[in-house]
């Protein structure tokens, strides 16, 4: 388990922080990033990352169901 950080991402770029979550690995952050954005479609994306780990993206693109 990591604490992964996650923020809001908009036009402008990323946004005050949104918050700490302490997730099983980059899958579960993933997962909760989407639930994140899907609560607030409106943003452009979440941005979030493990201490030490590279920055990953989830944008309002990763929310549209294919076909």
């Amino acid at each position: 388990m990591s604490i992964y950080t996650f923020m809001f991402m908009d036009a402008a770029g990323v946004s005050a922080m949104l918050d700490f979550n302490d997730c099983a690995d980059d899958q579960a952050a993933r997962r909760h990033a989407l639930e994140l954005l899907a609560a607030a479609p409106h943003r452009g994306g979440v941005e979030f990352w493990a201490e030490g780990g590279p920055p990953m993206q989830i944008t309002a693109d990763d929310l549209k169901v294919p076909g």
